[in-house]
């Protein structure tokens, strides 16, 4: 080599290699963020516009509030736009982690709850029921054949109520999804007509019972621990019985199955009706055999039975008794145990163990005082009835984009302490906002039977919003003066 010039890079085959597997990774590197950035730029670019316009706000407030404001302003903005809840949520608590606002045994609280194990226990039984082919049997015998669309809503409504008093409302909707389908054919009505109020209906009978929905029980749980907390400093003891919720309930129920009853048809797509199938109005469907054997059906519906009578007199050993159900259900063979797994939702008892971490960053970071002491400052002077009509609309505004299990646990502790500062009660708010979540109807990502109906009725966004805000309305003023004359 000659002085002064500089030495040849010799290129081997590895560094070819190396050259090529580089080029690709940075093509694919590009690539992912590309299209994360297409699949998200609308998230995006909402959330920095929310957190710019809440950016002198949230750098005023302490560091800790700050941080778990901003951590909820995103979550909710996320869910918002569809993304899964347990992963939102997943994500929130390791930032209030990180950053300090909570510790890893705060993070972990929820999934301890007795709410969380109550929920999962009694979706398996349910399943239970429904693999004997009992729901099956009171569909079919309830429905019957009514004459005109009024009453074919009636028939509807009534026995969905009832027994979503008694079981998870997920797995009534998802067996009476196909039943109503048909039978709404046989009696020449669009199944649209109805499958919209089967989820509804589905909704107002969890709010008649302690266990009609998993929301009543997560409320039970989150009023309970405060309740001892209460006693700790001298209050009076709390606990939500089997049927504390029932009076509020059924007029809940009763004025939404009105509005649903008259405006079903007006409002709901498919209004026009069409022929009923040959014969359908004369004859019924043959009944299908029990898939597991009568005797298994008929076990397992008295056990359900049973089980629901125990628990209404001891609502403390709801658990115990479930489980006990569940055992029964798997020896007896009315369901294999596989079937009780699959029936116990993980996402969504996920999220309802994770939101319990957004519940304590509100009470630990301090924002639930500067919220509930600025709603104090507006609305107390107005009197107990006022507040309770504003806790039932902030709960139906943030219930539309995030579950209903976590707008219980996020705002209890916000009703807390608005009610302390008010120097009132927590127990008539903390009905209605019970109520409030479960009036989760204009959207379709609100409530998870809003989803199951929505891909078989066809329903477009505009159609729960058509039919739910109204629906939600009607609830809210039914259900706030009754919280506020039985529990106030």
């Amino acid at each position: 080599m000659k002085p002064g010039t500089a030495p040849l890079l010799v290129r081997s085959p590895l560094h070819d290699a190396l050259f090529a597997v580089s080029t690709k990774a940075v093509t694919a590197t590009t690539g992912t963020v590309s299209g994360v950035w297409s699949e998200h730029k609308a998230l995006v670019l909402s959330t920095a516009a929310a957190l710019a316009l809440l950016a002198p706000v949230l750098l005023r407030l302490p560091r800790k509030a700050g941080i778990t404001a901003a951590v909820l302003v995103v979550a909710l903005l996320q869910m918002a736009f569809d993304m899964s809840p347990d992963q939102v949520l997943l994500e929130s608590s390791v930032v209030l982690c990180l950053t300090g606002v909570l510790g890893m045994k705060d993070v972990l609280e929820g999934f301890s709850s007795d709410g969380v194990v109550a929920v999962g226990v009694m979706c398996a039984v349910a399943k239970g029921v429904q693999c004997t082919g009992g729901l099956e049997l009171l569909a079919r015998v309830l429905l019957g054949r009514p004459k005109g669309h009024m009453w074919a809503m009636v028939r509807l409504l009534l026995p969905v109520l009832a027994i979503s008093a008694f079981m998870n409302n997920t797995p009534v909707c998802a067996m009476f999804m196909p039943i109503v389908s048909s039978w709404a054919s046989s009696l020449g009505i669009p199944a649209t007509q109805m499958l919209m109020p089967l989820s509804f209906a589905t909704m107002l009978g969890g709010t008649l019972s302690l266990i009609g929905s998993s929301t009543n029980i997560v409320a039970a749980g989150v009023a309970n621990k405060q309740a001892l907390l209460d006693v700790a400093k001298g209050g009076a003891p709390f606990s939500m019985g089997m049927f504390d919720i029932l009076p509020v309930g059924l007029i809940n129920a009763a004025a939404g199955c009105a509005y649903m009853v008259l405006a079903g048809r007006p409002l709901l797509p498919g209004g026009d009706y069409v022929a009923p199938a040959a014969g359908a109005g004369e004859t019924r469907a043959a009944a299908s055999a029990p898939p597991r054997g009568a005797a298994r059906m008929w076990f397992a519906l008295i056990a359900l039975s049973a089980t629901m009578a125990i628990a209404s007199q001891q609502p403390k050993q709801l658990i115990l008794v479930a489980l006990a159900c569940l055992c029964a259900f798997v020896r007896t063979g009315c369901m294999d145990l596989s079937d009780a797994w699959r029936a116990v939702n993980g996402p969504v008892l996920l999220s309802i163990a994770l939101s319990f971490a957004l519940g304590k960053a509100l009470t630990v970071s301090g924002l639930a005082d500067l919220v509930a002491a600025k709603i104090v400052t507006i609305v107390a002077p107005l009197g107990p009835l006022a507040l309770l009509y504003v806790i039932y609309f902030v709960a139906i505004c943030v219930g539309a984009v995030i579950s209903n299990n976590a707008v219980v646990v996020l705002m209890f502790p916000i009703v807390v302490r608005v009610c302390e500062g008010a120097g009132t009660s927590w127990r008539a708010p903390f009905y209605a906002l019970t109520m409030a979540a479960s009036a989760s109807f204009s959207t379709p990502m609100s409530y998870q039977t809003n989803l199951m109906v929505q891909g078989p009725g066809g329903y477009a966004f505009a159609d729960f919003l058509r039919f739910g805000l109204p629906l939600q309305l009607v609830c809210m003023l039914a259900a706030v003066p009754a919280c506020h004359m039985m529990f106030g």
